[in-house]
């Protein structure tokens, strides 16, 4: 067993150095801890019980079911129905062939048809297929080729050239237009908004999608520089003094684009947990450092509920009592010193206790383009970006307010226009600002 292992690594070996793969390792499964008894114990294991779904179920027919009475007794009674919802759906096309009135005046030598719904004019696809190309491509990531499978195998006969079409070029401008109001009415919904980046290819080049969000809008950028010049001009398009604070973790681009800067306490504390002491005596500090970091964010948690002067004045000279400390680890001081320099950033909150501890939220949210810039590999045109930029945005900021990313692009290509997602964040912005007064 050792022999074939050694001449395993040996091959592997060998394909690394032919530019090739070795076998993948596969290390096995760690045995699951047995807990302690008295633990078992004292946590009985709580019965399963499956949560129900059928209030959120929309209903589109009913059927009733009518009982067979043959050979059942004659004094039957009726005692009503039991209900039971089948969910299913139904994929199918919806082609039309319309025949277009065409009149001819020979008083006037002229002929006059009748017009198509505005919707239909100039294309051979309907607003539904063209919502639902969007909602494939952009919100569950699936590519041009397989969308165009998918649609083939329904009786569609469309091209990727076509598709993409719908994906760029399509009521481009009107979505420019809805994504500026929608980034505007969500900018100043928040006191404070969350920024994060992450790396894009554009055109096969290094470049950056940038996103900025709050709990009820998210609008990404795309650029080929993220320094803060490229940011604050893409920011200031946007009224970027519509809000205060700006929730970021310590990289410097972010710096100097907000009136107030909010750091994120995550971020911080990861700086201590990536240190790797070699003496017991310096671990055990660093323990009992990092103990103190959480516990103190916590107060500051509880504080964010409950806010008053007193505990502003007590966390404000507490921080000074845990990252001005000396200890017996010279690297845990330099951590500490390089924190307590940070303190006015990492303290925003107590000013604005609606601001978030974290930037978890725009860190989750950049994610989506992380994922869609590996399946897609990237953008190559400014067509591409805008579309990429706006459907993103709409996408996201649909989640958020609860409102299907499908439904609003039928509304879009259709041409009716009457989901209005800048209202609907001024709306919900608005109660909930009523609700904490």
């Amino acid at each position: 067993m050792v022999q074939a292992e050694q001449i395993q690594e040996l091959e592997d070996e060998i394909n690394r150095l032919k530019g090739e793969k070795g076998r993948p390792q596969f290390k096995p499964n760690p045995p699951k801890p047995e807990p302690p008894k008295a633990d078992i114990e004292a946590t009985p294991k709580k019965p399963w019980k499956k949560s129900s779904k059928t209030g959120k179920i929309k209903i589109d027919r009913e059927e009733t079911v009518h009982l067979d009475k043959t050979g059942l007794p004659d004094d039957l009674e009726f005692k009503g129905y039991e209900e039971k919802i089948i969910q299913n759906i139904v994929i199918q096309t919806d082609n039309v062939l319309y025949r277009v009135e065409r009149w001819y005046s020979p008083s006037t030598g002229m002929t006059y048809t009748a017009q198509l719904d505005e919707s239909l004019q100039g294309t051979s696809f309907g607003p539904d297929l063209k919502a639902l190309v969007s909602y494939l491509y952009y919100e569950h990531r699936v590519t041009e080729n397989k969308i165009a499978s998918f649609l083939s195998g329904f009786g569609i006969f469309i091209s990727e050239g076509t598709i993409s079409n719908i994906l760029i070029k399509e009521e481009a401008e009107q979505l420019t237009e809805k994504t500026k109001s929608i980034i505007e009415a969500g900018l100043s919904s928040e006191t404070y908004n969350q920024i994060d980046d992450t790396g894009m290819k554009i055109d096969h080049k290094n470049g950056y999608a940038t996103i900025l969000c709050n709990k009820l809008c998210s609008a990404f950028f795309i650029n080929t520089s993220k320094s803060r010049e490229t940011i604050r001009s893409f920011l200031t398009a946007y009224l970027l003094s519509l809000f205060i604070v700006l929730v970021c973790d310590d990289a410097p681009q972010f710096k100097g684009l907000a009136q107030r800067l909010m750091l994120c306490w995550v971020h911080e504390e990861r700086h201590y947990k990536k240190m790797n002491p070699v003496l017991e005596v310096h671990k055990q500090e660093l323990e009992r450092i990092r103990r103190q970091i959480w516990d103190y964010y916590k107060k500051l948690a509880d504080y964010k509920e409950n806010p008053t002067e007193q505990k502003k004045a007590w966390l404000w000279d507490e921080f000074d009592l845990i990252f001005n400390q000396e200890t017996v680890y010279d690297d845990l001081n330099q951590r500490l010193a390089l924190t307590f320099a940070k303190k006015d950033e990492l303290l925003t909150v107590l000013d604005y206790p609606e601001v978030p501890l974290h930037n978890n939220l725009s860190e989750n949210g950049v994610r989506e383009m992380v994922i869609k810039r590996k399946i897609s590999g990237g953008v190559k045109t400014e067509e591409g970006i805008k579309a990429w930029e706006n459907n993103m945005s709409i996408s996201a900021t649909c989640k958020k307010l609860g409102v299907s990313f499908y439904a609003y692009m039928v509304d879009v290509f259709s041409k009716n226009n009457t989901i209005d997602l800048p209202a609907m964040i001024r709306s919900k912005s608005s109660r909930e600002a009523r609700c904490k007064a």
